[in-house]
């Protein structure tokens, strides 16, 4: 298929520069697209009626009658009298050996199915690689797989006889490979039953026949998935629920000491293992059988491979661990048959064998509680011991503990990203925190550190007019804006691929900061704002709607004061940021911009309420809330706004943080960060060195749930990373 795409785009490439009559290209793109469908039409149907062929075959070889034939439209299923079924494709729209070749089955001299070729009328057993004939059923024993490879415009049969690990040419009798244009589609003219011979009849597309009695359905089959071989333990009884059609008499065969009895009116199975006091004289391996009668003198027979297995035991009360959340060994007695191993499931639990004692040890806990698990693995079975661990600290009822503000790292963008100015993004995950700018390549960053890791790739993005953040799920989130329109890429994490899926034709006012709320692989909602160059009276903004993995659609909204008399703030190319608390379109958003810059809760295009976590007096009323977050920590939604003096430049910048769990919580007011103390020792958040609108803001909680991470970038200078905690005390230094 990709050749011909490459053919279409050649064409295309040939003839834009001129006028040109293409009726005759067009007509042969058409016709190669049409040979393409119907090669894979033809394969499809081809390795069904393979298959259906090997089952044909098996059936005559073991005694298996067909009970009925049903017509369909497309092709005919096959119902035999062991309870078996198959499709089988009508291939009769066809005829051998037009526009191409078609493939069938010979029986030949020594009573064997062969498989064959009928190529212009003349039909010939294919051949391997050396020169022998191909059974349906032989030595090789499996069923051939066909395909069709494309070369330029000829298309080369090839056969599998490893399910497809390997493949080689098929081949003519004089060595000449098989090639195709196009086929009848299956390798069946027709089906029926014959009601003379009492026998149904199978005709190949080449007028070659099989056929094979009809017959009682009569079967005894397991009750859904089959089971060839099941170990036991010495005395063990197990009992398979089996359907069965058609039996009138069943006789039950065993390996020495082994018992087994068929119940014909439950239709249960049952199997019980030798003891372990004669197990000198038992049988540890065999087969255990039902041959079964019905009428017309049919018989048939089911089997099992049983075996004395080697298993591993555990006492149910050892089967759980109550540990402490200090670091602690603990022993688990056990008793097995033959080999066991451990099998590691939680980083934090590991175990010895030794004796018939287990020795499971496990890691201090510096978090909050939690449950895992550890394998003991035996031949036949495996036992899983659950370690339950208390959280080694103690946490907070709900939301972060007011006060445990503490600076983690500070860098100089241009040290670690290769540039000092422009439009700053920032993506946090769990691991990494990722820095970009517009046509630059992102940085990724050690999360906890700062340290640099590795530049994220891009791919066919790469150089572009980016910004990115990530979603709640720690996926990355890419706008892409050419100035006409603006389209989003998502992208697995820092080691994904970006994709295209959302394409959009809005233009260059939005785009330069984007939020992600959810997870853009099943439900997520990701907002910009109106950002013209000069200041648009009303912050405006977009909301794309993403559900279950598919962009759905894209709503706009610009907030309205309503009742409540809030005089809410602009937006302008250097101000504002919007997000919705949940991913859900009819969550409410929060919208900033600036002056007076009232920070609104926003439903149904309606402010509902507003907070001013800044003071008016320090800058005369002029700030922008220029930069916003969504995290959900401890219990609590928090929603933090970077804010800034608002003048020639951004400058006494500030950071908070709002509770918008519920709208009453909101009300309360926000939580002013230790902002400057913190980290003016290292950064110059004013004169110029402020996050505004051409900065970002991110918020992550650690794996552990204790910790939530505060990361602010400056345009000018510089990214740092705060963090706070939920412990119910501050930690001992």
């Amino acid at each position: 298929m990709k050749k011909l795409l490459y053919l279409v785009a050649a064409f295309g490439m040939l003839f834009t520069a001129c006028e040109y009559d293409d009726t005759a290209i067009n007509n042969r793109i058409d016709d190669l697209e049409n040979r393409v469908i119907e090669l894979e039409e033809t394969i499809a149907a081809l390795n069904q009626d393979i298959a259906g062929v090997q089952t044909l075959v098996d059936a005559l070889q073991n005694n298996v009658y067909v009970s009925k034939i049903v017509e369909g439209e497309t092709g005919y299923t096959v119902y035999f009298t062991n309870g078996e079924k198959i499709e089988i494709a009508d291939g009769k729209a066809g005829e051998p050996g037009k526009d191409g070749v078609t493939v069938t089955v010979m029986l030949d001299e020594d009573g064997a199915y062969y498989w064959a070729v009928t190529k212009d009328g003349v039909t010939s057993f294919l051949l391997d690689n050396d020169g022998n004939k191909l059974p349906v059923k032989g030595e090789q024993g499996n069923t051939p797989k066909m395909r069709v490879v494309m070369e330029g415009e000829t298309g080369y049969w090839e056969v599998s006889y490893d399910n497809g690990e390997t493949w080689e040419r098929v081949l003519l009798e004089d060595g000449t490979p098989v090639t195709t244009s196009g086929g009848a589609g299956g390798l069946f003219k027709e089906a029926y039953v014959d009601p003379e011979t009492n026998t149904a009849i199978f005709v190949f597309l080449n007028g070659e026949t099989l056929e094979i009695p009809l017959g009682s359905e009569l079967y005894i089959n397991f009750k859904g998935e089959a089971v060839e071989a099941v170990d036991f333990k010495y005395g063990e009884t197990k009992s398979f629920e089996m359907e069965a059609a058609g039996v009138l008499k069943t006789v039950v065969t065993t390996p020495d000491e082994w018992k087994a009895s068929y119940d014909k009116a439950t239709m249960v199975w049952t199997i019980t293992a030798p003891t372990a006091e004669h197990a000198a004289c038992a049988d540890t391996e065999g087969e255990v059988a039902i041959i079964y009668f019905g009428d017309e003198n049919q018989s048939s027979v089911i089997s099992v491979a049983v075996s004395i297995g080697e298993y591993v035991t555990v006492a149910d009360e050892h089967l759980t661990i109550e540990a402490t959340s200090d670091a602690a060994t603990y022993e688990v007695p056990y008793t097995a048959d033959g080999e066991v191993t451990v099998e590691q499931v939680d980083s934090w639990i590991t175990a010895t064998l030794a004796d018939g004692v287990a020795t499971v040890s496990v890691e201090a806990n510096s978090g909050a509680a939690r449950t895992g698990t550890i394998k003991f693995v035996a031949k036949s079975n495996e036992v899983v011991i659950t370690v339950n661990q208390p959280d080694g600290v103690k946490l907070q009822p709900y939301g972060y503990r007011v006060g445990s503000e503490a600076y983690m790292w500070s860098k100089d963008i241009n040290e670690v990203a290769g540039y000092a100015t422009g439009d700053v993004h920032i993506a946090a995950l769990h691991d990494y925190l990722v820095v970009s700018s517009p046509y630059k390549t992102p940085t990724i960053l050690n999360a906890l550190t700062g340290e640099v890791v590795g530049d994220l790739n891009l791919g066919a993005y790469a150089g572009l007019n980016t910004a990115i953040t990530a979603d709640d799920a720690g996926n990355i989130v890419i706008a892409l804006n050419d100035g006409t329109n603006l389209n989003f890429a998502r992208m697995k994490g820092i080691d994904g691929t970006p994709e295209l899926f959302i394409e959009s034709t809005k233009g260059a006012e939005y785009g330069s900061d984007i939020s992600a709320v959810g997870d853009v692989y099943g439900n997520a909602i990701i907002s910009t704002v109106y950002r013209p160059w000069f200041s648009s009276p009303v912050a405006s903004n977009l909301a794309y709607v993403v559900q279950n993995g598919v962009y759905s659609t894209v709503n706009w909204c610009s907030p309205k004061a309503g009742d409540t008399g809030l005089t809410l703030g602009k937006t302008s190319t250097d101000a504002g940021d919007v997000i919705f608390r949940d991913a859900d379109p009819a969550a409410p958003l929060f919208v900033g911009g600036y002056s007076p810059n009232t920070l609104p809760w926003v439903e149904g295009g309606i402010a509902l309420a507003g907070i001013k976590p800044y003071s008016e007096d320090a800058y005369g009323g002029n700030n922008a809330i220029a930069q916003l977050d969504i995290e959900e920590f401890n219990g609590a939604k928090y929603l933090m706004a970077v804010s800034a003096a608002h003048g020639w430049c951004f400058s006494g910048s500030s950071a908070y943080v709002a509770d918008v769990t519920t709208i009453e919580n909101f009300k309360a007011g926000a939580i002013e960060l230790p902002y400057g103390p913190l980290f003016n020792t290292t950064i110059n958040w004013d004169g110029g060195g402020s996050p505004g609108g051409y900065g970002d803001c991110a918020m992550r909680v650690s794996k552990d749930g204790i910790y939530m991470h505060i990361y602010i970038a400056l345009n000018k200078n510089t990214v740092a990373c705060m963090r706070v905690d939920c412990l119910l005390n501050a930690p001992e230094e």
